[in-house]
């Protein structure tokens, strides 16, 4: 059994004791102990594949953001469904399909899988993300994030959710849209992280082509069967799993429009779209939102750093960084500094380079802004002076 597998298995272990699915699982596993395992259920083919991918993706070396087996001898018994029209339901929750949602049924959610098995409850979900309750709302995305992102594996069902996220962060009436966008960023980039930039996605997603019938084999071997999971279907669910994490990024890079019309929103949303930008194309009405985000220091500061890893000529932000090493906030000073290392390297201006290395012996140094918090702020210091030699 692939890490892969076992990580899945672990995930489905984990959900078991609070979904209502597993609990229909259970009691049938309970059956089967006292000699009265109801029949096999048959295996019903999925309607609707997600969202088209490039022809050729390749799983990273990593295996643990692949897909993988359903804990076995447990089955699924909800099955697969023509025609589904979400039935809604949270308690407390705003269970209208209004606004942003209003479209919400027309996606065949339990024709598609999550995690767990089939993404019926994704619309009560995101429904109840509207929910005025922050209790609601904040269980909504708790399930949500566990049903689409799992330990940074993405589903075939993740791709689905993006438009809908997208149209709730527009919103200005939902809440917690910062936890939203923090969501929305882990579906299409799941556990990469700023290591990762600049980042190539047909390099990152170039490997076997997946067929339909290999992803309704797959399908019917993850959640609906106990046997024939040999070595050659796991290779294929690797692939399965990288076709579904470029669906999912494909999804979020189609709206980078809103990305850059966040850039003048809440600072707490604004600061994780500038980071967001810095994984897709750095064309010119891009860099132009990036340079011109001064709306408050963190998004100025997350801006610098998306500058610092996006593949642009050094000329085309050198001025403007510059002028910032004398800005007030610190933290845009030095997020101004790692930019210029990144993209200038030796020729770095010498009040950058103070910068740096006042930054590097500080005994403390502020957080950095929303989206860049995989590791500590010295880290990107360390990279920075690592650039120019110093490391």
């Amino acid at each position: 059994m692939s890490y892969a597998v076992r990580r899945v298995d672990q995930a489905h272990s984990e959900h078991r004791a609070t979904d209502d699915h597993v609990h229909e699982k259970v009691q049938i596993s309970h059956a089967a102990s006292v000699n009265k395992q109801p029949p096999r259920r048959k295996h019903q083919t999925a309607t609707q594949r997600p969202i088209s991918g490039p022809s050729r993706m390749r799983i990273r070396t990593c295996r643990d953001r692949s897909v993988g087996r359903v804990a076995r001898g447990v089955r699924c018994v909800s099955g697969l469904s023509r025609g589904y029209r979400p039935v809604l339901g949270y308690p407390g929750g705003d269970n209208s399909l209004v606004g942003p949602l209003s479209d919400l049924d027309g996606v065949p959610w339990a024709s598609l899988h999550g995690t767990h098995g089939p993404a019926d409850r994704i619309p009560a979900h995101l429904a109840a993300l509207r929910s005025p309750d922050p209790t609601v709302a904040g269980e909504a995305l708790t399930r949500l994030r566990d049903a689409v992102v799992h330990q940074g594996t993405r589903w075939q069902v993740s791709a689905h959710v993006v438009r809908f996220l997208v149209l709730l962060i527009n919103d200005p009436g939902t809440p917690a849209r910062p936890a939203l966008t923090r969501l929305l960023r882990d579906v299409g980039l799941g556990a990469y992280t700023d290591h990762d930039l600049p980042f190539g996605p047909k390099a990152a997603f170039d490997g076997p082509a997946v067929t339909r019938r290999q992803e309704d084999m797959v399908i019917a071997l993850v959640y609906y069967r106990d046997e024939g999971f040999t070595e050659e279907a796991m290779d294929i669910a690797d692939s399965c799993a990288a076709k579904w994490a470029a669906d999912a990024y494909r999804a979020v890079a189609a709206h980078v429009d809103a990305y850059r019309h966040w850039l003048g929103d809440d600072p707490l949303v604004a600061s994780q779209a500038a980071e967001l930008l810095a994984w897709f194309p750095a064309d010119e009405p891009t860099i132009a939102a990036l340079l011109s985000a001064d709306g408050d220091d963190a998004v100025r500061a997350s801006a610098n750093l998306a500058l610092a890893h996006l593949p642009v000529s050094p000329c085309a932000i050198a001025a403007r960084m510059t002028d910032l090493l004398g800005h007030d906030s610190f933290v845009v000073r030095v997020t101004a500094a790692v930019a210029l290392a990144r993209r200038l390297g030796q020729e770095l201006p010498d009040p950058a380079l103070s910068l740096l290395i006042d930054a590097k012996d500080a005994a403390a140094l502020p957080d950095f802004p929303l989206g860049w918090q995989h590791r500590a702020a010295r880290g990107y210091v360390a990279s920075a002076l690592q650039r120019l030699g110093l490391g």
